[in-house]
């Protein structure tokens, strides 16, 4: 052996030994702390935190809904048009709530503005206000519609003639002449509605969206249908 081998040895089994210590170390804190390590689902952490809430507490007059009006159980809805996770919510949820639930006349679901996501959000939940004072009877019809129809966030999908011709094949021409009428002359009055809607949703921990309250539980993000399902049973007492 020469010495250069040698010296090469003898440095060679000091690192093994850190390397090795290294090794253990992080096995024992991943024993200890393995959600460390672990992506953070928000849902589950806002869900986690959310402040005592109470469907009798929200404002729901005056809002847009589909259901029946006397329903013994109402769901406050804050959502975005261009909310991607709102649509998976839209294609899978709501269907399923409306089918169970809705239409049996025992649930209501009120629909809040909480639009965060840029000028297309604003852009459709003022046109949406003006949809709710013109035909309320094809409301949540025109509401499934645009999110059918969601375009790439922040692209600028929400324009005026996407907005009109949507409009247009759910209410009809003279229908959408109205609802673009209301657009343009009510904007203040539906852009102080709206800001509304999303100070009351902050107050009850609403920071995204969807989020929903039902009965005293508050569910935020794209919950399965189980969850939702679990809070309206509860809420109704079976």
């Amino acid at each position: 052996m020469n010495p250069e081998q040698k010296n090469t040895n003898a440095f060679s089994v000091p690192a093994a030994i850190l390397l090795g210590a290294i090794i253990i170390a992080g096995a024992l804190v991943w024993a200890l702390h393995p959600s460390s390590f672990k992506p953070t689902n928000p849902t589950t952490a806002q869900n986690q935190t959310a402040p005592t809430v109470d469907i009798k507490d929200v404002k729901t007059d005056g809002e847009p809904f589909v259901g029946s009006a006397t329903a013994p159980v109402t769901i406050a809805y804050w959502f975005d048009y261009q909310c991607p996770f709102c649509k998976q919510d839209e294609e899978t949820v709501l269907p399923q709530i409306v089918s169970d639930y809705v239409n049996a006349g025992k649930v209501k679901i009120v629909f809040l503005d909480f639009p965060f996501l840029g000028p297309d959000s604003d852009t459709l939940s003022i046109a949406a206000r003006a949809v709710w004072d013109v035909d309320p009877s094809n409301f949540y019809k025109w509401h499934k519609a645009i999110f059918d129809n969601q375009g790439e966030e922040g692209s600028g999908w929400a324009t005026s003639a996407e907005i009109a011709k949507i409009t247009t094949q759910v209410l009809g021409a003279n229908e959408a002449a109205q609802v673009q009428n209301l657009i343009t002359s009510k904007a203040t009055t539906y852009e102080n509605e709206i800001q509304a809607d999303k100070t009351e949703g902050n107050s009850f921990g609403v920071n995204g969206t969807p989020a929903m309250i039902i009965g005293t539980q508050l569910l935020i993000g794209a919950e399965p249908y189980s969850a939702v399902k679990s809070a309206i049973d509860t809420a109704l007492g079976s």
